[in-house]
């Protein structure tokens, strides 16, 4: 009467190890396919966009997800991830068709295409941060925002 129950739970045993092993099988396959910055934000990469406004949206439905800008440089359209669009707003700095703006940001491969990731936006004499150090994108209410500082970047 005893093998019995040592077969049962040996066999239940062996089932729970192989149904843990499918799922974390399939956790790590799942991870895979999510759409990761493929490299962090490294200021010695970054690069100063200067140029006209051609459009400006607040809320994109691409990703990065937030507020964009195109930009025509000399070397042509340019479209940069502004990060939190209520950012702007609280330090009262908009973006129009045809407005001069300087941006300092860095090119970064989100998902498998390029984006610039705006760190400053200079617009006249204001200057608004829209981005850390780090990379992260400052929010209105946040440790480091709102932020202007005057001044040429």
């Amino acid at each position: 009467m005893k093998r019995p129950i040592r077969n049962s739970v040996s066999g239940t045993g062996l089932a729970i190890a192989l149904l843990a092993f499918g799922t974390a099988s399939a956790q790590s396959q799942k991870a895979q396919t999510i759409p990761q910055r493929n490299q962090a934000y490294d200021l010695g990469r970054e690069t100063v966009l200067q140029g006209s406004v051609l459009t400006y949206t607040p809320a994109s439905s691409v990703a990065p997800l937030g507020a964009h800008v195109t930009v025509q440089t000399a070397s042509g359209a340019v479209d940069v991830h502004l990060g939190n669009a209520q950012l702007l707003a609280a330090n009262h700095f908009s973006l129009s068709s045809g407005d001069k703006v300087r941006i300092v940001g860095e090119n970064v491969v989100y998902g498998k295409s390029p984006q610039f990731l705006a760190r400053l936006v200079q617009k006249g004499n204001q200057i608004v941060a829209v981005r850390s150090p780090r990379g992260f994108p400052l929010s209105p209410n946040g440790k480091f925002g709102p932020r202007t500082e005057g001044g040429a970047l």
